[in-house]
């Protein structure tokens, strides 16, 4: 167990210095910069927008924009010539046209999952005093960087990239999160008041380290298996209410920012999948949380993944 215990940290620390220096996070207005690139991150009461630009100057041109809220999102995509910037299904059409078969790597593209909670021996939700919404909790990630290093005959290679994420926690029993003496706390609804949602949104910058394998079958390399690790930087984590005052009013607020969610991340992953699409499973062996400053459980889930 001693032996396990150091690994996992051995791990968390290396991934944590890799996150580190590959994203430069400006806390102030969250932005990152990354390879050239200028990552912008508003979080509002009812949506996230994310714009991404070429450069770092006061000239940047934006290449995407994706505006996240409730219940629905838009995507928008400015394709221009000579910035560097791999756009992930551009470069698989030009490998396609090569008659040679090159590794491609499958961590950029969209995937949506069910999230939820556990504790250290893997007994799902109801952690802690905390207790989810099942159902309801999902997360979405969009990866839109992505790299991979083949070492064994294009079968068999290291991948890497960049994305971001979103994880959202409904708290069941009309519960939710409050803060007090710098501790995060379950604690129920004030009286008299009854959730329509009670809802943690965590948001996540990511960069993996998988080993992906790619058997030949005849030809056909579409079949593919990818295991490791996630590195993540949390920027951003907010609590939204949404219920009825005593008029029948729907009244909606952020209640409390940051929460002691925990600065950094790691999760250990499994994906599985055939040509564009594919299965993923995540687990994290480390608190949501801060040590001591919040519900000791750990972040688990499960999903699906189109690749670009």
């Amino acid at each position: 167990m001693k032996m396990k215990k150091y690994i996992v940290l051995s791990i968390a620390m290396i991934c944590s210095v890799f996150v580190t220096k590959a994203v430069e996070v400006d806390q102030n207005d969250t932005t990152v910069y990354y390879n050239g690139k200028t990552i912008q991150i508003k979080d509002s009461v009812d949506q996230i927008k994310v714009k991404v630009f070429d450069g770092e100057s006061n000239s940047l041109e934006k290449i995407y924009e994706g505006i996240f809220s409730d219940g629905k999102s838009s995507e928008k995509w400015t394709v221009v010539e000579d910035l560097g910037f791999q756009i992930p299904f551009i470069e698989k059409l030009q490998h396609k046209k090569s008659k040679k078969y090159k590794m491609e790597a499958h961590w950029a593209g969209i995937g949506w999952g069910f999230a939820n909670i556990s504790d250290k021996n893997y007994t799902l939700n109801n952690i802690d005093g905390l207790t989810l919404k099942s159902e309801s909790s999902n997360e979405f990630y969009f990866n839109f960087i992505e790299k991979i290093l083949p070492f064994y005959r294009n079968n068999l290679g290291l991948t890497s990239g960049l994305g971001i994420s979103w994880h959202n926690y409904f708290l069941d029993m009309n519960t939710h999160l409050v803060e007090q003496n710098d501790i995060t706390n379950v604690a129920s609804a004030p009286a008299g008041i009854t959730y329509d949602y009670s809802r943690l949104r965590v948001f996540q910058i990511n960069v993996p380290l998988l080993l992906e394998w790619q058997p030949t079958l005849g030809k056909n390399h579409k079949f593919y298996i990818a295991a490791g690790v996630i590195g993540g930087v949390n920027p951003i984590a907010s609590y939204k209410v949404k219920y009825k005052d005593e008029d029948g009013n729907t009244i909606k607020k952020v209640e409390a920012k940051g929460l002691n969610i925990a600065p950094l991340s790691l999760d250990y992953t499994a994906q599985i999948g055939y040509g564009a699409w594919s299965v993923y499973a995540k687990y994290s062996p480390f608190s949501m949380f801060q040590s001591g400053k919040g519900p000791n459980v750990r972040a688990v889930s499960a999903g699906i993944i189109l690749n670009f």
